[in-house]
């Protein structure tokens, strides 16, 4: 698998949600591995703005909530021609509810991964990278799909083979509020003045657990030895770090 460093996927999201759209699109655009494209809210848009684009511009990956898609036959249709239209493009099926029909359709017709939308929430740029370095014959699932693997499982022995989604990345030495504070801060982008009046807290003690925050996530304003993050501010940095999954390898 390659380095962090080296993942840049332009990511396209087709998402009828209006406010899951723009939710996803915000953490793919603070993540520095993906690049948000268009939001589309139907395939038909999708199609119909891929006309008129270049073969070196097509996303490297998509992301597709197959739940507003149509019939179930119409999921297995867009998902092969995805795979006819797009062959190198990593195509990642969202979806709210464990469908196993769906599930079955987006292995079969070669989508990289099938992700519960409430397992992934704000780790979707890192579920999405991962999706991107896994070998082909490996299909990425997430733990509320659970039951549509193990039918998978039963029902195709062979190929691909399935892969849970990592746990995110924990920190001990982060209690409850400083978390809940950093994550405002760090991944909703809220300024320590609005997440004062949200928490209830002084502005004071929300700057202390920021400061907190960063020192349970090894980030100092003058640290520089880590490849990946070497150059973003610490906000980011915390972005990354608290967005991170396990490393699958181990």
């Amino acid at each position: 698998m390659s380095d962090n460093s080296e993942i840049d996927l332009r990511v396209a999201l087709i998402d009828s949600d209006y406010y899951t759209e723009k939710a996803i699109h915000a953490y793919l655009a603070w993540d520095r591995r993906t690049r948000a494209l268009t939001d589309y809210s139907s395939l038909q848009d999708f199609w119909s703005a891929l006309e008129d684009v270049e073969v070196t511009a097509y996303p490297d990956a998509i992301i597709l909530d197959v739940n507003n898609v149509g019939e179930r036959g119409d999921i297995r249709q867009s998902i092969r021609r995805f795979a006819d239209k797009l062959p190198h493009a990593t195509l990642v099926c969202l979806a709210h509810i464990d469908d196993l029909d769906l599930f079955y359709a987006a292995a079969a017709g070669g989508a990289r991964a099938f992700l519960h939308k409430d397992d992934v929430r704000y780790h979707i740029a890192s579920a999405v990278c991962l999706a991107s370095q896994l070998p082909k014959d490996k299909f990425l699932y997430s733990p509320k799909m659970g039951e549509a693997r193990r039918m998978l499982n039963h029902r195709r022995a062979s190929s691909p083979l399935v892969v849970k989604l990592p746990e995110p990345v924990q920190y001990p030495g982060l209690s409850k509020r400083v978390r809940q504070t950093i994550e405002l801060y760090a991944i909703e982008g809220m300024p320590a003045t609005l997440i004062a009046n949200e928490m209830r807290l002084a502005k004071s003690t929300v700057q202390s657990y920021i400061k907190a925050a960063y020192k349970a996530l090894d980030i100092s304003a003058d640290q520089h030895d880590d490849n990946f993050l070497a150059d973003l501010p610490q906000r980011e940095r915390a972005f990354m770090k608290l967005t991170a999954l396990q490393d699958p390898r181990h």
